[in-house]
């Protein structure tokens, strides 16, 4: 990663956490202390969450998930990393490159004006690691979503009708 690259990734979380302090501030002063412990726990988790992911030293998937909102326009996600996960620097480069093209084909399957939002969950599946990406919205093209699921890498792909014309496609990866 370049030094410019560093500092935008930097620019973006700093961004971020002034986002939410600002937001802690202003519902402090509304006098919403439910509002502001709320808020102060999320972001603890988030912290927390951060921190998990951090440590399982997988540095360009870390970035690509902290930079994840930023990068795909579409798209939101959040993060969660279960404790005890088994050791995957190894593969650090392959997870990111197995994410990247899971949410290309996610993002051939999105409609433009469509807001998805999504979790990254990293745990274990009978004692190996895994990765389950979840994103609901509605989506379209569900041979493109069908698809993911005849690569190697993955071991599981659902689709789940939602109200509203929407759905829930998760779709596990394997680690290795």
């Amino acid at each position: 990663m370049e030094y410019h690259e560093v500092m935008t990734l930097l620019g973006y979380t700093r961004h971020e956490w002034m986002n939410r302090l600002q937001l802690l501030h202003s519902y402090s002063k509304l006098g919403k202390d439910e509002k502001v412990q709320e808020k102060i726990e999320e972001s603890i988790r988030l912290a927390d969450e951060e921190r998990k992911l951090s440590n399982l030293n997988i540095p360009e998937t870390l970035i690509w998930v902290l930079s994840f909102n930023w990068t795909y326009t579409q798209f939101r996600i959040k993060f969660q990393v279960d404790d005890s996960i088994p050791k995957i620097w190894e593969y650090d480069k392959k997870i990111r490159e197995k994410l990247e093209a899971v949410v290309d084909a996610l993002s051939d399957s999105a409609q433009e004006m469509e807001l998805y939002e999504g979790l990254l969950h990293i745990r274990t599946r009978e004692g190996e690691p895994i990765i389950e990406l979840t994103f609901s919205g509605a989506f379209t093209g569900w041979d493109n979503l069908q698809m993911i699921g005849q690569k190697d890498d993955v071991l599981e792909v659902k689709i789940e009708s939602l109200p509203e014309k929407k759905s829930r496609c998760t779709i596990v990866l394997t680690c290795n």
